[in-house]
């Protein structure tokens, strides 16, 4: 026994001995450190971070009445510059949005920089910081909606970690106020992710993505937020088969996330749909009698130009196995789509209809944008930079711009009531943009009209996600959304511009690029810690050509709701929406 004592005191002191000098350990260790060292270190075996642990964290940042104001004046500078929508965003707005008229440059001054930009509802446009930012706060919960026969909307349990009986459980009060108003309420006022108040909704409970090769749980916004809760806990009150209970889950920032399994998807099938081809970023199907194409993105990592070219070459081949096996209806399903790069959407547009236009754009010109433009302009290497004059096609001429004058134009429009200069409207020009990096595959002729696609999103399409359902819907293919409220139609997608810009993407310009004064540079940079990211164009519809598609209204053709078994099966989902083929 003695002899048992001894080596467990052997193994503590050299435990200790070895842990001591392979973590540093600071006398004065402050309560940010800590945590760092919680996520950060190997020998940790801390799960979770504690509410009440980064909320200290967050509060060691002081604030500086000095650095604020001058942040705000840089923001400004950055907008006023470059925010494509600033005075659009000014003017009253579609009934079919949950808008209120903003005067950004005006309002910044009340000091809530972040959340009033939020406020603008552009998935493009919001301010980051690091400090604030570090964490994702989650309870471990994330709930879905159903419509029953009768009409009614249900709140329900999706997902439980700590405590699986809870699942499909309806959620009657959270905090002891109806389920639905507050999802409502927080959806209203708390997501950004889309103008329209239903697809809100939608990121603000959980929906089954694809993406990575794998399906998971995206949106619930409701109960996974990277911005700090006001409070430690929610309470939810939940009835289970008619058993009323509450419960109370506390905010956590869980160190390693538990991967959630759909029970009615087993690896490379879906419900009753067979696998023919992953595409990695895309995955084709055959169900019935219909093919399925499921993209989840149009972002191609790391901008490596042969992976670019292996996703756009697979997904080629995905489309041509569909219509090789005699597939006449396809359905194109894009919900949580987040976007990526612009000429992947338009690629799959090309590959569908080959002789499609894409939308035309253009960019503010003024006096901070306009440096930007000609200086980049003069950069052999400028070319694919979206302030290089060679990256665009004219539409006037379909050629490319004559010089960087050309480019530049003399545009004047109204945006919310006041005058505005744009540059001439623009196509990107893919050759010079990508043409250099690697040469497009070599489209196939495929059998399909805009009668035989469906196009099925949840809302949640965006960026250059919502440049191929926008696109394709100006040609009549048929859309589909899925979930929001009873009998109101909604956004099938937003933000088909798909040109964004942030601050970050300005710092390497601000090296390379010499000529540009030095007092601009100093007005645009912000710290270090703090990244705004903005729609940097518009972007105009083919069919209406002087409607800006990021303020217009475009409710899909159909609706159709979750229920319990197609939240978790999309298949279901894809059975429903082939009913809406047409004849």
């Amino acid at each position: 026994m003695k002899l048992i004592y001894l080596i467990i005191f052997i193994l503590i002191v050299f435990t200790n001995f070895v842990y001591s000098r392979w973590i540093p350990r600071k006398e004065n260790i402050n309560i940010c450190d800590k945590l760092d060292e919680y996520v950060t270190s190997l020998y940790s075996e801390e799960q979770f971070l504690n509410y009440s642990d980064v909320k200290a964290c967050y509060e060691l940042t002081l604030y500086n009445k000095t650095t604020a104001i001058q942040v705000i004046e840089t923001v400004k500078e950055n907008l006023k510059g470059f925010y494509a929508l600033l005075d659009q965003a000014k003017e009253e707005q579609n009934p079919g949005f949950a808008l209120r008229p903003i005067d950004l440059i005006s309002e910044l001054d009340l000091y809530d920089v972040a959340d009033l930009i939020k406020e603008l509802r552009d998935g493009h446009t919001w301010l980051n910081s690091d400090d604030y930012n570090k964490y994702a706060f989650d309870q471990g919960l994330s709930m879905y909606s159903v419509i029953r026969k009768d009409g009614t909307q249900e709140i329900k349990v999706f997902n439980d970690v700590k405590d699986p009986c809870n699942v499909d459980c309806q959620v009657i009060d959270i905090d002891d106020k109806p389920a639905i108003e507050v999802i409502t309420e927080f959806a209203r006022n708390h997501t950004y992710l889309s103008r329209d108040l239903s697809a809100r909704f939608n990121s603000a409970l959980a929906s089954l993505a694809f993406g990575n090769g794998d399906f998971y749980i995206a949106g619930q916004s409701f109960t996974y937020r990277v911005q700090l809760p006001k409070n430690p806990s929610i309470s939810y009150t939940l009835n289970c088969n008619g058993k009323i209970s509450k419960i109370t889950r506390e905010w956590q920032v869980p160190i390693n996330n538990v991967q959630y399994k759909s029970p009615y998807i087993n690896g490379a099938s879906v419900g009753k749909a067979t696998l023919i081809f992953d595409a990695f970023i895309a995955r084709f199907y055959i169900l019935q009698d219909f093919g399925v194409v499921l993209i989840s993105t149009e972002d191609i990592l790391n901008n490596d130009s042969d992976l670019q070219y292996h996703f756009l070459s697979d997904i080629t081949i995905g489309f041509k196995m569909l219509a090789d096996r005699g597939i006449e209806k396809i359905i194109l399903d894009l919900s949580n789509n987040g976007g990526g790069q612009i000429f992947a959407a338009d690629y799959i547009n090309k590959l569908l209809f080959p002789n499609i236009q894409n939308f035309p754009l253009d960019y503010k010109v003024n006096n901070i944008s306009i440096p930007f433009i000609k200086e980049i302009s003069k950069a052999k290497r400028g070319i694919g930079n979206i302030f290089h004059y060679k990256s665009f096609i004219s539409v006037k001429t379909n050629t490319s711009f004559d010089s960087v004058n050309d480019f530049i134009g003399n545009n004047i429009y109204t945006r919310g009531g006041v005058q505005v200069r744009y540059t001439s409207k623009a196509f990107h020009n893919d050759t010079t943009n990508y043409i250099g990096a690697f040469k497009f595959p070599i489209p196939p002729k495929l059998p399909w009209t805009e009668k035989d696609i469906i196009i099925l999103t949840n809302g949640l399409c965006q960026s250059s996600c919502a440049i191929i359902t926008q696109r394709l819907a100006e040609i009549n293919v048929p859309t589909i959304a899925v979930g929001g409220f009873p009998n109101t139609r909604f956004s099938f997608a937003q933000y088909a511009v798909g040109d964004a810009a942030s601050t970050a993407e300005f710092k390497p310009i601000f090296n390379q690029v010499k000529n540009l004064d030095s007092s601009l540079v100093s007005k645009l940079s912000l710290p270090e810690n703090l990244t705004l990211y903005f729609t940097i164009a518009e972007a105009y519809s083919i069919k209406n050509p002087n409607e800006v598609m990021d303020y217009a209204f475009r409710p899909a053709d159909y609706q159709l709701y979750y229920d319990e078994r197609s939240a978790r099966d999309p298949s279901h989902l894809w059975i429903k929406a082939a009913k809406f083929f047409r004849k």
